[in-house]
């Protein structure tokens, strides 16, 4: 019970302080509050503006003490992201706090988009051209944006 309470808090609080740039609700809230959609709008001045990114958003029964798995639903080129749309994001990961919002989550991964950390990838393609061509990455991600991910 107090699991269901605690996403049900965490969605009123998105609703009543929005993300910018991003959006997330339960699927269906009245059947299952446990799986969510939502979405991440490109930043300007990156490769992603114009597009919108979609999100399977599933929280673990032991939310808020292990993070939810995220996982990008529209096909994003990027360093950090794979093709399945897996994260990679220390705060989904090893530096999960159970103090972390909904709402902090969206927006560390809007700056993921911004600014993606060449440390770690999961795409090593994108990571590769990233780091020895940036201009050919920013050129393979707007096509991708594009493609799949326009409004």
């Amino acid at each position: 019970m107090a699991f269901s309470k605690r996403l049900s808090l965490h969605h009123r609080e998105l609703e009543k302080n929005p993300a910018p740039l991003c959006h997330a609700q339960p699927e269906d809230p009245e059947n299952d509050i446990t799986h969510w959609i939502g979405y991440i709008d490109g930043p300007e001045e990156t490769p992603f503006a114009g597009g919108r990114f979609h999100l399977n958003i599933d929280f673990p029964e032991a939310f808020p003490f292990q993070p939810p798995r995220i996982r990008f639903i529209t096909p994003i080129y990027h360093p950090n992201i794979s093709i399945k749309g897996e994260i990679c994001l220390d705060i989904l990961h090893s530096q999960w706090s159970p103090a972390l919002s909904i709402r902090a989550l969206l927006i560390s991964l809007c700056s993921l988009l911004t600014d993606p950390n060449v440390e770690h990838g999961l795409n090593r393609d994108a990571l590769k051209l990233y780091q020895t061509d940036k201009q050919k990455y920013e050129e393979i991600a707007r096509e991708w944006t594009r493609k799949h991910a326009t409004k």
